[in-house]
């Protein structure tokens, strides 16, 4: 089994494989919003002791994070020490395997360290990294001996699943993983040889999905059943010491049981690969059949009822009814790859190398601003609260090409991919952070209109983040609108009410975008508190629709009610006048301006 979600660039791979590493150790931070976690790891890291003939450096590997991962990661390059880099790489694809794997292909080092950004270690951690490499140069990985460090009161049993937790205490001196006794290190304090993860790692692992909602675990060991299967020795360090801060979420009973359902679900595959191919057909029936007479003695030990089983008996049958569903699971896994992979293929054959740009893009700030104005034809009356004096402009977001010469890429071409992996929500949360950066606490009668995907309307956190972006950058809030389309409204209609109520609370207007059907608009007025109105470029340049759903009575009424109406993407004199005949006096298009970078107006 492998997944199939993957275009070869033979062109460029081959060199990034074979680069020459030049360190000792490369310490590789894989995170998912972890800008409060990190700190504590970074300077720890900065305070580790007999290093002084170490060549080394770090690396964060932002697993397409939306919080303030990046923000932080440079906040700390500007002080990091420069005997030993600290280097930032954006993951695109979600997932702890794919940020992995961009860490061993970034990593200069022989040595790659793995830490979690809730992995403290001891200050003498690198140093006996280094010195267990040495000593033992057949191992291709070893582990650390991890502690827990419990924010919440243990349930009783615990111990029997602490494992599953990435607490590994097996002594304090060093010993070889045997292979038949199946058990493996986790990737949390994990130290690899770069040339044997190289070797034996595939680019991609079966087990690469995103977070617990996809159902799978157990990653780490499948880099590591490749790694041990090719020959390379795998040992526990007992002097690699890091403490695994585990918060109260992760001991409570729905947590727990939902980790072990995942670790079931891909036990199969972990057999299956670790085991010979001439022994697979004798020993997967072996395993079926032992694990049916195990969930057979539990049910007979601890009764039929879910709800009367203690947190850790709950535990052990999710992981024993998840096992033995784990083939057909599995399989089914396996049939969506090959579907996926099909259809994207026919829809978004170039999604590898637009991944690749957004991928640079994110690493080096090669996001773009741009601004058009919507321009005031009217002469009446715009006195009424919610109607903006100002200029006004909506913000549209480009790609810088690496050459100078080249204008920037337009998001038709590379939002179809950013929506395909979910990087929609981090595009629109690194806009609205250049857009506050950019107007801080100046002044300004404009007002900026930016676009919010179904993945951010969708998200509950965003008014959170918007807060604190205003509060942090001193923006005055009514400088912004938030456009949402009208057919995200129409589809998540109580996500993006609750939305629009409660970023308006912050001070900040609304727009509704997109707008192709005309009947609706007198609604959204008397039904939403809105501030804008904005007409698609379809219905504005059919006239015979156009004038079917609107009247000049009816924009009057939306005007008298302090709400805007904007017409879009109008490109000529005759589509202009026809907007002018129904009364339309905010115009947005190139027939009147086109679109120049971003500048806020003071």
């Amino acid at each position: 089994m492998m997944t199939v979600d993957y275009q070869s660039s033979t062109a460029a791979e081959p060199s990034v494989a074979k680069k020459q590493v030049c360190l000792d150790i490369t310490v590789a931070i894989p995170t998912y919003n972890g800008a409060e976690r990190l700190p504590q790891v970074l300077d720890l890291l900065k305070q580790q002791v007999n290093i002084d003939q170490l060549k080394w450096e770090v690396i964060v590997c932002d697993n397409n994070s939306y919080d303030l991962t990046a923000e932080v990661v440079s906040d700390y390059q500007r002080q990091w020490p420069t005997e030993y880099p600290l280097r930032y790489c954006f993951v695109a694809e979600q997932g702890a395997a794919f940020a992995r794997q961009r860490g061993v292909m970034e990593a200069n080092g022989q040595i790659v360290a793995f830490l979690d950004d809730d992995n403290i270690p001891a200050h003498d951690w690198l140093s006996n990294v280094q010195c267990f490499a040495q000593t033992y140069p057949q191992a291709g990985a070893f582990g650390s001996q991890i502690h827990g460090d419990f924010q919440g009161d243990l349930p009783d049993g615990f111990e029997h699943i602490a494992c599953f937790l990435a607490i590994v205490e097996r002594g304090s001196t060093p010993h070889l993983y045997n292979p038949k006794s199946k058990i493996l290190p986790p990737a949390a304090g994990l130290a690899v040889r770069r040339a044997a993860w190289m070797e034996a790692v595939p680019e991609r692992l079966f087990l690469n999905h995103k977070g617990k909602s996809a159902g799978l675990a157990s990653e780490d060991l499948e880099a590591m059943l490749h790694i041990q299967k090719a020959g390379w020795e795998i040992w526990y360090n007992a002097d690699m010491v890091i403490t695994h801060q585990i918060p109260g979420q992760r001991l409570q009973r729905e947590y727990l049981v939902t980790l072990l359902r995942c670790v079931g679900l891909s036990r199969f595959y972990i057999r299956w690969l670790g085991t010979k191919d001439w022994q697979r057909l004798f020993k997967v029936p072996a395993y079926i059949a032992n694990d049916l007479r195990k969930l057979a003695l539990h049910y007979l030990k601890n009764g039929p009822r879910d709800t009367s089983l203690n947190l850790v008996a709950a535990c052990e049958r999710s992981l024993l009814t998840s096992t033995i569903a784990s083939p057909v699971f599995l399989l089914r896994k396996l049939s969506q790859d090959l579907w996926q992979s099909r259809w994207d293929n026919a829809q978004l054959p170039d999604r590898q190398k637009w991944l690749r740009r957004l991928t640079d893009a994110f690493e080096n700030r090669q996001l773009e601003l741009y601004q058009q104005e919507v321009v005031f034809l009217g002469s009446g009356d715009t006195s009424e609260s919610r109607t903006p004096k100002g200029a006004q402009f909506e913000i549209l977001l480009r790609l810088r090409q690496d050459s100078s010469g080249q204008p920037p890429v337009s998001p038709a071409w590379f939002f179809p991919t950013a929506e395909r992996y979910g990087l929609m929500r981090t595009l629109d949360r690194r806009v609205v952070q250049q857009v506050c950066r950019a107007c801080g606490d100046r002044v300004s009668d404009a007002v900026y209109s930016l676009n919010l995907s179904i993945a951010s309307v969708s998200d509950p956190s965003f008014p959170n983040f918007l807060e604190e972006q205003l509060r942090r950058y001193q923006v005055a809030p009514d400088i912004l609108c938030f456009e949402i389309a009208e057919a995200v409204l129409v589809r998540l209609q109580v996500d993006a009410i609750s939305m629009m109520q409660q970023i308006q609370r912050l001070g900040v207007r609304i727009a509704i975008d997109e707008i192709t059907h005309g009947e609706d608009m007198v609604g959204y007025v008397n039904q939403l508190s809105v501030d804008c109105l904005k007409l698609s470029q379809d219905l504005v340049e059919r006239p015979q629709r156009l004038c079917d759903v609107i009247s000049p009575d009816c924009v009057a009424l939306i005007q008298k009610r302090g709400v805007q109406l904007v017409a879009k993407g109008v490109e000529t004199q005759t589509v202009l006048d026809q907007l002018q005949s129904l009364g339309i006096e905010y115009i947005q298009g190139y027939r009147l301006s086109k679109p120049f970078p971003f500048n806020p107006i003071v």
